[in-house]
């Protein structure tokens, strides 16, 4: 699984998009926001994912490991440990694959570095999200069932299906909070995706949204990532304490 959903999400987006989709004088003007929008989706879907049964299906063991002093920061710092390279691994397969296929421009190394950071964090961040709902539910069925109810807001929210300007002033709040949205929008100022759209008379407005650069993206991605481990540790210790059922 851990390799089959990369492979087949990645071959879905080579089928879903057309070479030379960054080309100013494509036939898509939505191509180019929408290629990014899903490649960031698929490096917060990959996150999400892998992270999703990785505490609740273990639950059992840990609550007998925590009378023998097993400290929560250390587990939760080993479920990070061992996945951040496999989602680095991904999002490496991922970058390669599209841009061997132009589906994604030709640029220069540090700009492919950028947009695999941009990528890691988020996975990272979406990681952090599934150990706290992995931990916070009850059964595998649960987690199961969450997977939806996350996805769902970061497709709608994130900027892409409804630019965040156009959005009422709710939606606009909510993706405030939502990893896709800051991962879409860096990897648009990576790219400078604004420039390119204004060679396109016809393409969608998004506002200021690819203004800048990335490293306001990247904050606010690790320090999510940061709160939301922190927020899994707090709900281990909960459900580990004496007493606790």
């Amino acid at each position: 699984m851990l390799a089959g959903s990369p492979a087949l999400v990645v071959m879905m987006m080579a089928v879903l998009f057309r070479p030379g989709s960054f080309d100013p004088g494509s036939a898509s003007p939505t191509a180019p926001a929408q290629t990014l929008f899903w490649v960031a989706f698929a490096g917060f879907f990959f996150g999400l994912t892998y992270g999703l049964l990785q505490i609740v299906g273990e639950m059992a063991v840990f609550r007998r490991e925590r009378l023998a002093d097993l400290g929560i920061g250390a587990y939760v710092a080993s479920k990070v440990a061992v996945l951040t390279p496999v989602l680095v691994a991904v999002a490496v397969v991922m970058l390669g694959v599209l841009r061997a296929l132009d589906r994604l421009p030709a640029a220069s190394w540090p700009v492919y570095l950028a947009l695999l950071v941009t990528i890691v964090v988020e996975s990272l961040s979406a990681l952090a999200l599934g150990l706290l709902t992995s931990a916070a539910v009850s059964d595998a069925s649960q987690a199961t069932l969450a997977l939806p109810m996350l996805c769902f807001p970061q497709v709608l929210f994130a900027g892409a299906v409804v630019p965040v300007p156009d959005m009422a002033g709710v939606g606009q709040v909510m993706s405030f909070a939502l990893a896709n949205r800051w991962a879409f929008e860096s990897l648009g100022r990576v790219l400078h995706l604004d420039r390119l759209l204004a060679a396109m008379p016809t393409a969608p407005g998004f506002g200021d949204a690819f203004s800048g650069t990335a490293l306001q993206g990247w904050a606010i991605l690790t320090g999510s990532a940061v709160v939301l481990l922190l927020a899994t540790a707090a709900v281990l210790a909960a459900k580990t304490r004496p007493g606790a059922r």
